[in-house]
């Protein structure tokens, strides 16, 4: 579910032949959109006063629907309940709440994520260092009224059976 392909087409602007190998995800579609189409995505002072906390990780990549070349930061982030991911373009980390297991893939080496890495010695800096762009990024973006990570509710609705 982590390797979904994007593909776009405007007849006459976009191109079918034309491939982009940078990592993208949902939070980026918006901002691309908007800025393919030329709105302006900011919100205005009203609005931003309303929702002032709750800020969207989205980065605009409508350059490169014109076929322009960017600036790309190779990184996605993931989040479903108690698990939260990284993926760059060569590792995907992935951390659950509260005690793990947790997981470190070489995606050259290893594309079907076979063999974790993590707990081996000669990969914890990079195990540290992804965790903290984890941690970094859900502390910057998170909602938390639903961070589990930080004592927030799920999202997930329990349904209860009815008693007859």
């Amino acid at each position: 579910m982590m390797q979904v392909p994007l593909i776009f087409h405007h007849r006459g602007s976009i191109s079918g032949q034309r491939t982009v190998d940078h990592l993208v995800s949902n939070y980026d579609f918006m901002p691309s959109l908007l800025g393919y189409l030329g709105i302006d995505d900011q919100p205005d002072a009203e609005t931003r006063s309303v929702d002032q906390h709750l800020k969207s990780p989205g980065r605009d990549y409508s350059a490169l629907l014109r076929g322009e070349e960017i600036e790309w930061d190779d990184a996605v982030f993931y989040e479903m309940e108690t698990c939260r991911a990284i993926r760059l373009d060569r590792w995907k980390f992935i951390s659950r709440f509260p005690d793990g297991p947790d997981e470190l893939y070489d995606l050259d080496q290893d594309p079907q994520e076979r063999f974790n890495l993590f707990g081996q010695r000669e990969h914890q800096t990079r195990v540290d260092e992804m965790r903290q762009r984890l941690s970094d990024f859900f502390e910057a973006y998170a909602d938390p009224k639903y961070d589990l990570w930080k004592g927030g509710r799920s999202k997930a609705k329990r349904l209860v059976p009815l008693s007859e």
